[in-house]
């Protein structure tokens, strides 16, 4: 995915053009005019995965894009029972490529999220944000792993193929602060509220969230996330298949903080949607409904 902000930020509370493209992406300042593409990065073939995702990073980039997200995953979606193997460092070839292109285009890169190898036991699923420079300013280790056992349907049991992180993150940018999550993270309002109170506006969501979930959860996840903390979401998800036949619901979406979705992809394909994003709106929400500002330390339970 890719996010396209205009790279001349001077201070002004308003932004040209956002461009996304992958999976899903955005990142926002003051008013934006969004486009974003949504695309399959499921495939099993990490080369062929890594080969579209530059493709599309250096065409956002092309295009003026001041921010470039991926999809979780967006490297490899092959079986679970393979991924301490094909785990890599933030020195492996998939994040290398994207601190490439970040220097060489002056972009930042939300880079989705990968399998990251650890001295011991089971990988991190992993994002990295790069800077402008190429380098790593952040990082986010998924922290409540999905698993799914419906007999006869479906069974997608991630704590048995990789780690759970420990910490949120959040970073610093000339348009204010930004967090991260990776997708069932959705379902723990606490922690979109913890990356509220710290001073995020807009939040990044990486997904590969199911068509089995997805198609009761996945819009209402998003919607609420974003309302209940008066704050932009903007989700990228995966569509296609894994390797394991596990379709993924797609429907990348960017919500306002009034729980309105400013613009939603397809289930499936590749599309550029296009969007605009008003970090004033933020602000004026906030204000008319100062419920951030009412919140208690301890409620007690008597």
């Amino acid at each position: 995915m890719s996010v396209l902000i205009n790279r001349n930020y001077s201070g002004s509370p308003y932004f040209s053009r956002i461009f996304c493209s992958g999976k899903a992406c955005f990142a926002f300042l003051g008013r934006v005019n969004s486009a974003t593409t949504t695309t399959d990065l499921s495939s099993y073939d990490k080369s062929a995965n890594l080969e579209k995702a530059e493709r599309y990073c250096r065409e956002a980039a092309r295009n003026g894009a001041g921010i470039i997200t991926l999809p979780e995953m967006f490297n490899w979606m092959g079986p679970f029972s393979e991924t301490k193997k094909v785990a890599e460092t933030k020195d492996g070839p998939a994040i290398t490529m994207l601190r490439s292109i970040a220097h060489e285009s002056g972009c930042y890169i939300v880079a989705g999220s990968i399998l990251e190898r650890q001295n011991k036991g089971l990988p991190l699923n992993t994002t990295f944000f790069v800077g402008r420079k190429g380098e790593i300013i952040s990082r986010y280790s998924k922290m409540h792993l999905f698993d799914l056992e419906i007999p006869g349907e479906i069974e997608y049991l991630e704590s048995k193929a990789m780690a759970a992180g420990r910490n949120l993150a959040v970073a610093k940018t000339p348009f204010g602060k930004v967090g991260f999550v990776i997708c069932n993270v959705l379902r723990y309002p606490e922690a979109f509220r913890k990356l509220t109170l710290a001073g995020c506006k807009i939040i990044f969501n990486s997904s590969a969230f199911t068509e089995r979930t997805g198609k009761e959860h996945w819009h209402g996840l998003n919607r609420v996330r974003a309302f209940e903390n008066l704050i932009y979401i903007v989700s990228t998800n995966q569509s296609g298949h894994n390797a394991d036949g596990v379709k993924y619901y797609g429907h990348s979406m960017v919500v306002d903080p009034w729980g309105k979705i400013v613009t939603e992809g397809p289930p499936d394909g590749d599309v550029i949607l296009y969007a605009d994003i008003d970090l004033s709106k933020v602000d004026g929400i906030r204000k008319q409904l100062p419920a951030l500002e009412k919140i208690h330390s301890n409620y007690k339970i008597i």
